[in-house]
Parts: structure tokens; sequence; C-alpha cells
């Protein structure tokens, strides 16, 4: 059983400690910073790199299934460092596929730094809201050997270890460079809940009023948690681009496995606190616009979809812009009426809405990848996606048959 207070009082020197270097960058006075080019000295040192991502392919196969090698790793974690378990959801099923997930990313990408290092560097930053600090790693890094060593048995060779080694480095020495270097600003802000929406019994837009400004993007997102569920963190998009009121939308589906998701829809209320990591993702709107732009989405993605609609509209001239929004069922569509008074309201715009499964009339049958694919060439536009990862990935390939240069299609 945890201590009371202790994650919270933790939590609390941290925040003292990032309001003085907050304080100390507006005075003028030296704060952290990261160095140009240590990125590219630790891949200089690390000449290796080719031959240790193919060790750790190799490796994989001895310590499947790879997701029970992790759960291994938290239970050593926690034997030699009870100290740690604050530092973890409570739930930690959650938190072992983002582990798994980010591993498999390292290791597919290692041979792309232009790929892996921004990945890292995000997560490193990510870490700070965590309460993480760079004395974390070794503790970690011991549990992940020992784990893999034992999973992997008699087949777990000295080169195997070694790539692992050097990996491991590798990833923390990146991921604490960059947290040092954003240690002059918050690692999350308070924001209190101001409207809940429930638009069905597993849909609510969230409306919240961050303590502080916020600075963001259209078609960024925002890492979310709520003192519901302490440590357990998730993306959602802003629905909306920045406006004076300073607001903040999202729109967030359950799911029914009892996390983040399902205690936004459910238990979350007006007046609630939550906390907001700092603003993320690339899918933001290109300083120069091509013929047109193809704005695609599929489920809550229209939230990110949405801003991206909202901060067209208040450019002077607008592109000719196409808005797809698809969903499996008729019940699943949303925001209709706001969709509907933008596509009523703007002549450069034309909504078109995709229903794949039962009685699609008035609006188009089929998925929203078959559906955008049935006007044949988009070449010359700027494609913006955001959806589940299969439509992503889909729509991906066919706009690319469809004349769609890959520089010019954005998403998270």
């Amino acid at each position: 059983m945890r201590e009371p207070g202790v994650r919270n009082d933790y939590h609390s020197l941290l925040n003292l400690h990032h309001s003085m270097l907050l304080r100390r960058s507006m005075r003028g006075g030296p704060v952290p910073k990261s160095q140009d080019g240590q990125a590219v000295a630790l891949l200089d040192a690390w000449p290796q790199r080719l031959t240790d991502q193919r060790l750790l392919r190799e490796s994989l196969a001895l310590v499947e299934p790879f997701s029970d090698t992790a759960m291994d790793l938290y239970t050593t974690l926690f034997r030699d460092g009870p100290h740690l378990r604050p530092l973890f959801p409570s739930s930690l099923v959650a938190q072992r596929d983002h582990l798994v997930s980010s591993m498999l990313r390292l290791i597919g990408d290692l041979d792309k730094p232009e790929v892996i290092v921004p990945f890292l560097e995000q997560l490193g930053q990510a870490h700070r809201r965590l309460g993480v600090r760079a004395i974390h790693f070794e503790p970690f890094g011991a549990a992940l050997l020992e784990a893999l060593r034992t999973r992997g048995g008699i087949a777990w060779r000295t080169e195997h270890d070694q790539a692992w080694q050097r990996t491991y480095r590798f990833v923390t020495q990146v991921m604490s460079n960059a947290a040092q270097a954003a240690l002059a600003t918050p690692a999350y802000v308070s924001a209190a809940v101001v409207h809940h929406q429930q638009i069905s019994s597993n849909l609510a837009i969230l409306r919240v009023r961050p303590a502080q400004p916020y600075a963001y993007q259209a078609g960024q997102y925002a890492t979310l948690e709520s003192p519901y569920l302490p440590n357990t963190w998730r993306c959602y998009s802003m629905a909306n681009p920045p406006s004076e009121d300073g607001l903040l939308e999202f729109h967030v589906r359950a799911t029914g496995a009892g996390q983040l998701s399902d205690v936004l829809v459910n238990k979350v209320n007006v007046g609630d606190e939550l906390r907001l990591g700092p603003a993320r993702g690339s899918m933001t709107l290109a300083p120069t616009p091509g013929n047109g732009v193809l704005l695609i989405a599929g489920g809550t993605g229209l939230a990110a979809v949405r801003a991206l609609l909202g901060e067209l509209a208040l450019r002077p001239s607008p592109p000719p812009t196409w808005l797809f929004f698809g969903a499996r069922t008729w019940g699943e569509l949303y925001d209709l009426e706001t969709l509907e008074a933008y596509n009523a309201r703007h002549p450069w715009l034309r909504l078109v809405l995709a229903i794949d499964e039962g009685v699609a009339y008035p609006y188009e049958s089929g998925t929203v990848v078959d559906v955008v694919a049935r006007r044949g060439s988009w070449a010359g536009h700027d494609a913006y996606l955001c959806g589940p990862s299969a439509m992503v990935t889909a729509m991906k390939g066919r706009l690319a048959e469809l004349g769609v240069q890959p520089d010019r299609i954005w998403h998270d």
C-alpha cells in the first residue's frame, strides 16, 4: 500500500522546482539548455548501432511474448526498489503496452536517427510529468536486463546483452538531455473542467480552462491526467484552434477498459481538475498550401481535424478544402451540427460524411478510405489524417496511389 501523501508531496516539490527555474529564466538568469549536436555526438560514439539493431531483433525471438517480459521487468523493479512504485499507475497494463510499443519502435527505427531521436526527446520531456529523474534510469535498466536475461535463458548471448546495454545507454542519454533542456518550462499545467457534455453513453466533449496560458497549434495534442486515476496519462487532440478565451476542447470516447478515457467520460464533472502536459505533434497546417486541403477523420480523430478546420476559417483566403468524416455506424457520427454550420457558412469547404455499416443515406456508404478514393486523383493536395491507426495506415497508402506526395501527408 502507498503511504498517504507520498505522491502529492513529491510532485509538489517538483512543481516548486519547476516554478523556481521558470522565474529564474524570466529574470534572465541561467537555465539548463540542450547543446547543439548532442544527439549527433551520441550517435558517433555508437559505431556498431546497425549491428546492435540486428542483435536486438534477433534477441526478441528469445523473450517472447515480449509483454510478459515487460511485466517481469516491473516485478524486478519494484522488488528491488519499492519506493519507485508511486511513480507508476496502479494498473500496469497500459504502462506495459506503452513500454512494449516504444521498445519495438526503437528497435525498428534505430537505423533512422531523424525519426528515433525526436521520438526519444519527446519521451524524455514527457517523463518529467511523471516525476521521473535521471537517477531513476539506472534501476529501470538493471531490471530490464535481468528480465531479458531470465526470459532468454541459455539462448541469451553476451552479444545480445551488450547490444541492449549500449542501446539503453543511448536512449537514457537522449531522454535525459531532452528533459534537462526543458527544465525551464513546467512539466504540466493544471486545468479546470468548465464544460462536460455527454454526447452518448460512451462519448463526451470536455472544455477545460488552464490555470496559465497554454501554448499549442491547431492539430496538436496534449497528454491528460486525472486525480481519479493518478499517473495514467493519455494523448487527446485539441478540437479547437487557440482562442482568446483560452479554453481547450477535447473529444473522448470511453473504451470500457476502466482507463483514463472511461474516467473522463463517466466520472469527471465540471469543477474537477485535470493536468495537461505540453502540446505535442506535427500535424499542423503547412505554411504554403498546395492545390487544396484534405481533412480526413475517423471516430474522435474528428477533434484534431476540426481544430485545423477552425484555423483555416480564420485565414483571409482559405484554400479549397474537403472534410471527410467517417464512422462505423450512424450512432458514432457526432458534432454534425457544428460541421454542417461550417459547411453552410464557408463556400471553400465541402463536407462528406461516410457510414461503414448499415444504412448510410443521406450520407455515403463505405469506409472513409473508400469514400475518399471514389473521388479519384488528389494530386497537389495537402492531406491531414486523424483516427484509428488502421484507418490512417490504409489512407496513407491509398492517397499515395491517388497522387498525393508522401511529404504532403500529415498525421500523428
